[in-house]
């Protein structure tokens, strides 16, 4: 177990630095953020990659079958390879699937991959398939690298208040960034995104029970949550509200039983809505009161 967890560690850690590598050797490790996307481009152009959009309902022949399934495809040439990005999705996503694309073309191993099956590239943060988590990592190292990221978020206070500035900064989504700092948090914390469950017909009521759809967290969170657990009265009656930044990031505590765990432990909880389908994340955190810091700035990544 030990050696698998090391073996895991040191995967992040070769994607991660993969991604800073990239971004020292065009020049671009310490400008100005966001990371200019265009930037990163035309570096990986005198790499043989080429940037290429298209929308779902007009997409190129070589792309029909991957079109609704993906957001990136990844064609590889003679000579280098053409990205293609769906360009009706919202711009963060669009940023972070073009930088999945370069974890593709740049990590070893992943030449040769099937990227024109449909479903190839999930999106999903609980993918069970290697190659795609790889690049996930990749892409959110590349938007975020993780040097800079580390010491913002050691100059902001813990919570979910941080991580939509931080998102602002980097011009990432708020889930995206939500994963990425959970995931260079040096306290335990946990990511959970709670949706509520929609009919066939694919619509969903407000009074419907919220479900954990997926629990992202770091190795310090010892606690699990498994997806699909039933959160009833979510989050109106089982947290004790408070709202001192704002309409929009709540801050109160949840009880593990709320979360299907046993009795007897206290979460910091900070909610965020992420859809407009009703959709929350929440940063939770054991504990009644906000860590006292987030990140050891001397660790390097």
């Amino acid at each position: 177990m030990k050696r698998q967890k090391r073996r895991a560690d040191r995967i992040v850690l070769e994607e991660f630095v993969a991604a800073e590598n990239l971004l020292e050797k065009a020049g671009l490790l310490e400008t100005k953020l966001p990371i200019p996307l265009k930037s990163v481009m035309e570096y990986l152009s005198r790499e043989g990659l080429e940037l290429h959009y298209y929308n779902p309902r007009q997409a190129p022949r070589l792309l029909e079958d991957a079109a609704y399934g993906v957001d990136e495809v990844l064609v590889y040439q003679e000579e280098g390879a053409l990205l293609f990005v769906n360009d009706s999705r919202p711009l963060t996503r669009q940023r972070f699937s073009i930088f999945h694309g370069i974890g593709h073309y740049l990590l070893p191993y992943h030449r040769g991959l099937n990227y024109l099956a449909r479903g190839c590239t999930t999106m999903k943060p609980l993918t069970k398939k290697p190659y795609e988590r790889q690049a996930d990592r990749f892409a959110a190292g590349l938007n975020m690298p993780p040097t800079r990221f580390r010491h913002h978020m050691a100059l902001l206070p813990f919570g979910m208040q941080t991580v939509e500035k931080l998102a602002g900064r980097y011009s990432a989504s708020m889930e995206s960034a939500a994963i990425h700092y959970v995931g260079l948090a040096d306290v335990p914390c946990a990511l959970i995104r709670f949706e509520r469950p929609h009919r066939k017909s694919g619509t969903f009521t407000l009074d419907s029970p919220y479900k954990v759809r997926y629990q992202v967290s770091n190795d310090r969170f010892p606690f699990r949550i498994k997806p699909d657990t039933t959160i009833l009265n979510f989050p109106d009656e089982i947290l004790s509200w408070e709202c001192p930044q704002g309409k929009y990031l709540i801050e109160g505590v949840i009880r593990s039983e709320h979360l299907g765990l046993e009795p007897g432990t206290s979460f910091r909880t900070y909610c965020s809505p992420i859809d407009v389908e009703g959709g929350i994340i929440a940063l939770v955190y054991p504990g009644s009161k906000d860590p006292e810091y987030v990140i050891d700035t001397s660790k390097a990544i």
